[in-house]
């Protein structure tokens, strides 16, 4: 189907009759995350695609641009873009014959969650209901840094080990963003700390304009690699994220298209769902795990009730699963029968 300028491959997986279905588009999370953005041949797609079929859904999967036989180039994508090409997706499936265009939804994964939320906003009228699976009801932002803290507690780390986690990471969310956020409680913490590396690191965030830009990209990439391997960074992702996504911006780039990149990234980040869900009016069901260190879910879920009240919708579900984490799949205890009943009530006639 056609995206913009692209061309994205997909697989549209049918019930195995010639009548019209209901449709669902299967909507990515990040990379590493369940229903990481491989496309196709992503395991946790392919499943559901197949249980949905068998329900009487039509599903579709595809390849995000760059990826297996999708034109385009692969990239770290804004969640404007993702809900662009999740809006094509969703227009393609309205526009097919052997779909019923008024009964069409969005499954999302993770991060997925915001997406959906942003195009069942904007498309009020051709998105029938939406399905979120262990999606975030904070900003990007907030997300991190909870991550980060959770995922040290559970590790076992110390106190200050803890303290020194959420800093460096609270430190690499201001070097993105265009306007930092959290400057006065990482100078406090600092000043608790003491010299470290990431003294080194706040010089960079809050450079005051007299360091190249350029150059200030390598040094910081430098600092990350000097502590990657010490057991107070591991909630940090840096040698699976942080620095290789770094390392990807070209090495000739010019102060002014940095600028550029910054100003998608802080986009990104900054994003807060209130303004999607407050003007999201199709059934919604959300299912979060309680144990999940990646997402805070009970905060999560208390931000879908409150944000979907306000929108002033009636027809939502939350589902906190107990004992699970951020990986939930069909075989979740709770997950899937919810589900299907869940869309057997409401769109399998």
């Amino acid at each position: 189907f056609a995206f913009g300028d692209e061309v994205l491959h997909g697989i549209l997986t049918r019930p195995a009759d010639d009548a019209t279905h209901p449709a669902v588009v299967l909507v990515a999370g990040s990379r590493g995350a369940p229903g990481d953005p491989e496309g196709v041949l992503t395991p946790w797609f392919i499943d559901h695609s197949h249980r949905l079929a068998l329900e009487g859904f039509a599903v579709l999967r595809y390849d995000p641009p760059g990826v297996g036989e999708s034109t385009g180039q692969r990239g770290l994508p804004s969640l404007e873009a993702r809900r662009a090409e999740t809006a094509a997706a969703v227009s393609y499936l309205r526009a097919s014959p052997v779909i019923d265009a008024h009964r069409v939804g969005l499954l999302g994964v993770s991060q997925g969650g915001w997406v959906i939320a942003m195009v069942a906003a904007q498309y009020p009228d051709d998105v029938a209901f939406v399905i979120s699976v262990a999606g975030s009801g904070q900003s990007v932002a907030e997300q991190q840094i909870y991550g980060i803290q959770a995922q040290s507690e559970a590790a076992g780390l110390e106190d200050d080990d803890v303290t020194k986690a959420v800093l460096f990471g609270r430190l690499l969310i201001d070097w993105q963003l265009t306007e930092p956020m959290f400057h006065d409680v990482n100078m406090a913490d600092a000043d608790t700390l003491g010299a470290g590396p990431w003294t080194s690191l706040m010089a960079i965030v809050y450079d005051t304009g007299e360091t190249d830009p350029v150059e200030a990209l390598g040094a910081g990439i430098q600092i990350m690699k000097s502590v990657q391997d010490e057991p107070w960074a591991e909630a940090l992702h840096l040698r699976d994220l942080y620095i290789p996504q770094f390392e990807s911006i070209p090495a000739d780039i010019t102060p002014e298209q940095l600028a550029a990149v910054q100003a998608t990234i802080s986009e990104n980040l900054t994003l807060d769902p209130r303004a999607a869900l407050t003007e999201v009016r199709a059934p919604v069901v959300a299912f979060f795990g309680e144990d999940d260190v990646t997402v805070d879910s009970q905060t999560s879920a208390d931000r879908y009730r409150e944000y979907l009240a306000d929108a002033g919708n009636d027809d939502v579900t939350i589902v906190v699963l107990p004992g699970v984490g951020h990986d939930i799949t069909t075989a979740t205890p709770g997950y899937w029968d919810t589900l299907s009943d869940w869309l057997a009530t409401r769109f399998i006639a």
